[in-house]
This record gives C-alpha cells, sequence and structure tokens, in this order.
C-alpha cells in the first residue's frame, strides 16, 4: 500500500524511504560481510533488551532486506551513527522530508511527507537501541560509584549529622531511577518528571557536600586538650569523609542520569556540564586535601602530657589512613570517576556502531 501525504502526494517507497531518513538522520545500515562470534565476550557486549524493545529489533531487522535493497536475510547488520544515536533520534523526529511547493512558477512554500508506519517501525527500533545503550553507558559509571552500591545498614555506619536522612532519601531515589531507566525511558510523562527529581537530587547533594566540607573545617581546626580529644577529632573526620564521599557521588550519579533522561546532545551542553562536574569535584578535592593535611600535622606534632595513655601505634595507623587519603587527592590526577565521567558525556555524541543479530540482539564491541 502506498501512504499519502496530507496534500495527496505519494509517500517515499521502499529505498527511496531510507535514502531520505538516512540523509535526515545522518546513519547507515549494512549488512556483516561475515559471520560474527558474538559469543566472544571479549570482543562484544550483549546490550539487555526488555521484551518489548527486543520485539521492535526483531520487527525492524526483518524488514531491513527491503530498505537496503538486499536480496536475503543477513546473520547480523551493522547499525552506524556518526554524530551519536541520540542526535538520529532527534534529526529524525523532526518529521517528514521536505518538497517544495510552486504555483505560477514560483516556490510559494513546502510540504512533507509522512510514511508513518515505515518511519515509525524505524524510530521505534532506535529508541530502542538508545535506551538499550543508555543503560549499558550508566552502568559503567554506576560500577565507579561504590558507595551508592552498599547495603543500606553499611552506610547507615558510617554517615554523620543532620543530613543523614536527606542523603538517604535522595540515594534510594537515584537507585531506582537507575534499576528503572529502560522502563520510564518509555513512557515521557514519568521520564520528565524523573528528570526533575534528579535535578532536586543534584541540588540536595551540593548542599549536603557544602555542608560536610565545612563540618570538616571546623573539626579539624579545634584545639584538642588530651590524646581522647585528638582521638574524637579523627573519627569524627574520617566520618565527615565517608558522609563526604557518598554526597560527592550522589551529585556525580544524578548529574549524568539527567543527561541520560534527557537525551540532550546540544555539543555546548554536555561541554558545560562536563565542566561543571569535574571543576566543582576538584574545587572539593582541594578542599578536603587541605583539611586532612592539617589534621596529618596535628597527629604528628602530638606530644602525650605526662601520665597520659597515648596509643602511638593507633596514631601511627591513623597517619597511614591520611596518607592514604592525601595520596588519592594530590596533584589533582585523573582518577576513574573523573575518566567515567568524560567517556559517558564523550558516548552521547560521539560516533556510535551497534551490531544487530537476525535473532533481536543489539551487540556492542568492548566490554563493560
Amino acid at each position: 500500500m502506498v501512504e499519502q501525504s496530507n496534500n495527496g502526494q505519494s509517500a517515499l517507497p521502499g529505498i527511496e524511504l531510507l535514502k531520505a531518513l538516512t540523509s535526515v538522520g545522518n546513519f547507515e545500515i549494512i549488512p556483516c560481510e561475515s559471520n560474527v562470534d558474538f559469543e566472544d565476550s571479549n570482543r562484544f557486549t550483549k546490550l539487555a533488551l526488555g521484551s518489548e524493545q527486543k520485539a521492535q529489533i526483531s520487527m525492524f531487522i526483518h524488514d531491513i532486506p527491503a530498505v537496503i535493497a538486499s536480496s536475503a536475510m543477513s546473520q547480523a547488520y551493522i547499525a552506524k551513527f556518526p554524530e551519536g544515536l541520540p542526535h538520529t533520534l532527534t534529526a529524525l523526529k523532526q518529521g517528514g522530508y521536505g518538497s517544495m511547493i510552486r504555483a505560477d512558477g514560483k516556490f510559494v512554500g513546502s510540504a512533507s511527507f509522512y510514511p508513518m508506519s515505515s518511519q515509525a517501525a524505524i524510530l521505534r527500533a532506535f529508541t530502542a537501541m538508545s535506551v538499550a545503550s543508555g543503560q549499558y553507558f550508566l552502568a559503567q559509571i554506576n560500577s565507579e560509584m561504590h558507595m551508592m552500591r552498599m547495603k543500606l545498614d553499611e552506610i547507615l555506619g558510617f554517615l554523620y549529622g543532620d543530613k543523614k536522612a536527606e542523603l538517604i532519601s535522595e540515594m534510594s531515589f537515584i537507585r531506582y531511577a537507575y534499576q528503572n531507566y529502560s522502563s520510564i525511558m518509555t513512557h515521557d510523562h514519568q521520564r520528565i518528571a524523573t528528570i526533575g527529581s534528579l535535578q532536586s537530587a543534584k541540588k540536595v547533594a551540593i548542599q549536603d557536600i557544602e555542608f560536610y566540607i565545612s563540618d570538616l573545617e571546623s573539626t579539624v581546626s579545634h584545639k584538642d586538650k588530651d590524646y581522647a580529644g585528638l582521638r574524637s577529632t579523627i573519627d569524627k573526620s574520617f566520618q565527615l569523609k565517608g558522609s563526604l564521599d557518598l554526597a560527592q557521588q550522589l551529585y556525580v550519579m544524578s548529574s549524568m542520569m539527567e543527561v541520560y533522561f534527557a537525551q540532550n546532545q546540544e555539543a555546548e551542553y554536555l561541554r558545560a556540564t562536563e565542566q561543571d562536574i569535574l571543576s566543582y569535584i576538584d574545587k572539593c578535592d582541594k578542599r578536603v586535601l587541605g583539611n586532612f593535611s592539617i589534621l596529618k600535622g596535628r597527629i604528628s606534632n602530638y606530644r602525650a602530657k605526662p601520665l597520659e595513655k597515648a596509643n602511638k601505634s593507633s596514631l601511627e595507623s591513623d597517619e597511614n589512613r591520611i596518607d592514604s587519603v592525601i595520596d588519592a587527592l594530590h596533584d589533582g590526577e585523573e582518577n576513574t570517576m573523573r575518566k567515567a565521567v568524560r567517556t559517558l558525556l564523550s558516548a552521547v555524541d560521539s560516533q556510535a556502531e551497534y551490531y544487530l543479530s537476525s535473532e533481536g540482539n543489539i551487540y556492542i564491541k568492548g566490554k563493560i
């Protein structure tokens, strides 16, 4: 059946449709020239698909030979997106394909062809691919957020102060949004609401970070009268450091998830987001570094009073723990979390290549 546009003109069929779509969206679909061993986990990672997403991919793969002029079904196809999959989706969602309208020998406007069923099938398949790949990349940074994956009783063991309930609440929401990413992305109203909650979680995380750093500064600057006072200062400083680390990870995770839920691939937005995240983390780390350097000096300069029982071996152990914190923060070295932030943000608008198997599965090269 040839579809009609609202002005009665014929819609673009088959191969012409794909040519128009690839022109608008800048993507390419080609058959694999040789058999590919998708079971090789060192080369390929299988993306997680829900039953509905897999059905959309399977339907799309079934129709690929018709739109790429291939007479036989290939074992697999490669879908290439030079500017990233979100860019292609945005371009395709703009609608049909322009056609100038002439009247009395002059161009007076334009109309569009809308081959709705064909275009909708491609959009559904690409959306499923985008969600699956988004879940894959979010899993990468989630693997670096070790405190975000801790059990609740473990977290409660070190969380400190009035911000405890607030941090637990926001962290629980981030976990919920991460675990249900694939489902939420298919429901626009819920997705939009989730973005608002992620933005709120990010603001709460910044407030808590500032609270814990301020408390840390007050703690290490307090003059201790004896060994018991120094012992209390050390213990409280490390407790604050644990709470601060969790707040930082909440800030990073909520910021990155906002990008992926919004699917905003604007270059300026991505650059600004990366700069905001990394510069704020750097500022926080420098302040923590300064405070733990002061704390180390306090321990090094401590002299026990006459008849005072001070545990020297415990203080030496504390100094070693402080040295580990200082070494991790010193010189602004590139840590795994910073690398993960850069990787995820660059993945949004970077060239992407997906392998589509005849069984309806999606693979990408590499592994988490």
